[in-house]
């Protein structure tokens, strides 16, 4: 089975190309002309049947729009969805279960949202004939004998009513009118007055999930709910969607591994080709999925879907004596809210984590480190040149690639660069407008801007939302190497603990009352500020034997009662 792809936002025939991949195409040259043609709109498209596979095409295409990838040819079986001619399809289908929690893990773009718009009904399966609207009747006859069918039947029955909570949501008006009940009180009163464009990110999410929880379904879809939100409230939502939906059939998406294992009980693995093609996997128990997520390959199915395991650090490496800049208590008043700092040392090749919920001065502190806010007491005159990453990444009207050379103009002939730069996907953006990239693309390119700026301390405020899995873990290694390489220091802001853990061999714990007070406390291990931030929550974490990667003890569980005794609420 041949998969060909051609990406028409990166596709410029007829305008600035004429059709190079027709010309090189052996099988055009043949007399075989309708191999690639021209569409309606001018764009070029291949007939995957003539297509030979040679590859030509894909590699004189001057803007990197085209994909040929050959699959087994059992796999045509399993098309379950494609958006049009050269489009992006996916195989097999995500499975919901009454009464169970199923989470779907994979990369961006492999097609977790297409499989959520077909269980939600807002999508239904062509079987790669695009061009064909299949009845009901007919879809859920090709689904017969498969775990699907019975829900399908519920489903186009209109005996299931589906409420989702979108990755993208809109929010109406004020946030009374958003959230009629709050039956769970995930959203504070004095919220409910407020416009819901003056939210912030944490508490916009907070709405969204209300407003999906509120609405009484017998399906619940989550899309990347923990998205914004600190830890302390990861984990109160994960509570409130166990306890409120544990009769339910729930969906879930999520990139932290943390929460996707507390939260679900079976998972379903996405692999395939990033913005080609997608498949589901077997649904798997928790623990055993993201192991296998991890592992890289699907032992029941024989399939190795990546070619390397991903592995779970436990310490990050070690930093040398050298001290390098150093700061003294300081405050900061804006309005009602006050932060005090203590005073820290940093040294060569620091990767300092900053660990607290939200609106307790953490983004103030970098800032005010950074210099763009004035202290109120304790001067930060540090002395050295700062690079910043913002919590909230703007965008602007310009192409990536002009961003790129606006900040280091010879940052193609650096290999170290260019190869972080491929490490982290930002090759493939060059020619895009930053006003068209996904948020984790310009999660990606906002990093990349980052460590390209010649500084000596290099601050991130939450790197890694809107980034999937892969490309998170990607992104820690990125700050430490390039930091350990050049002798500099970090400051890393984030809620993914497994990310901090990682990254952080020492971090700072903020402590306060949200939007009036913020403590932060002198540097530590960061396995002593997970501790700390823990022992407030009153949760405890173990580490998984086989992959080393943190997972949140259930409450009164023996090893919860054990390491609670024990003081220990972060095991190392």
């Amino acid at each position: 089975m041949r998969v060909a792809v051609i990406k028409e936002a990166q596709c410029e025939a007829p305008d600035n190309c004429d059709y190079v991949c027709a010309k090189v195409c052996p099988r055009v040259r043949e007399g075989f002309k309708e191999t690639v043609y021209a569409k309606e709109n001018g764009k070029a498209a291949i007939t995957e049947s003539l297509c030979i596979s040679c590859g030509i095409c894909v590699k004189r295409c001057p803007f990197d729009a085209i994909r040929i990838i050959n699959m087994p040819d059992e796999m045509a079986r399993n098309l379950i969805f494609q958006y049009g001619v050269n489009t992006f399809r996916t195989f097999n289908i995500a499975t919901p279960m009454q009464g169970r929690i199923v989470g779907l893990i994979g990369r961006n773009g492999i097609g977790k949202t297409t499989n959520i718009k077909l269980i939600s009904n807002e999508l239904k399966p062509n079987f790669g004939n695009y061009d064909r609207n299949y009845s009901e009747g007919e879809i859920i006859r090709e689904f017969r004998g498969k775990e699907i069918q019975p829900y399908l039947t519920r489903l186009y029955g209109n005996d299931l009513k589906v409420s989702e909570k979108e990755q993208d949501f809109t929010l109406p008006g004020r946030v009374k009118e958003a959230v009629v009940d709050n039956k769970y009180g995930l959203v504070p009163q004095n919220l409910m007055e407020r416009e819901t464009k003056t939210l912030s990110g944490g508490e916009a999410q907070m709405v969204a999930i209300a407003r999906t929880l509120d609405e009484g379904a017998g399906v619940y879809i989550f899309d990347e709910p923990m998205n914004y939100l600190d830890v302390n409230n990861r984990i109160r939502v994960a509570k409130t969607i166990r306890g409120a939906l544990k009769d339910k059939t729930v969906v879930i998406v999520e990139h932290d591994l943390i929460m996707l294992d507390y939260l679900t009980d079976f998972v379903q693995i996405l692999y395939g080709s990033d913005s080609n093609y997608g498949i589901a996997s077997h649904i798997m128990p928790t623990r055993n999925g993201i192991n296998t997520y991890l592992s890289g390959y699907l032992t029941t199915e024989n399939v190795r879907f990546r070619n390397y395991e991903i592995k779970i650090k436990k310490n990050a490496p070690t930093a040398n004596n050298v001290p390098f800049v150093s700061w003294p208590d300081f405050s900061v008043r804006m309005g009602e809210f006050t932060l005090s700092a203590k005073a820290g040392q940093l040294y060569e090749g620091d990767v300092i984590g900053v660990i607290g919920e939200n609106g307790i001065g953490k983004s103030t502190f970098m800032k005010a480190v950074a210099g763009l806010v004035e202290t109120d007491s304790g001067k930060l005159d540090l002395g050295i040149k700062i690079a910043y990453k913002p919590q909230i990444v703007e965008r602007t009207d310009r192409i990536v690639q002009d961003v790129l050379a606006s900040v280091y103009p010879n940052y193609a002939s650096d290999e170290s660069i260019s190869g972080m730069l491929g490490r982290l996907g930002v090759n493939k953006l060059f020619n895009k407008n930053i006003i068209n990239l996904s948020g984790g693309e310009l999660q990606k390119l906002a990093i990349a801007v980052t460590i390209m700026n010649k500084a000596d301390i290099y601050l991130f405020d939450e790197p890694s939302a809107n980034l999937d899995i892969e490309d998170r873990l990607e992104t820690m290694g990125i700050i430490s190497s390039f930091i350990n390489a050049n002798k500099k220091c970090a400051i890393v802001v984030d809620h993914d603990l497994m990310f901090l853990d990682s990254t952080c061999r020492k971090s700072m714990l903020f402590s306060g009352e949200s939007g009036r007070i913020g403590l932060s406390e002198s540097i530590m291990r960061t396995s002593g500020a997970i501790n700390g931030f823990l022992k407030k929550m009153d949760v405890t974490m173990r580490r998984d034997k086989d992959s080393g990667r943190p997972r949140i003890n259930q409450p009164e569980s023996r090893l919860d009662s054990e390491q609670k005794a024990r003081g220990a609420y972060f095991e190392e």
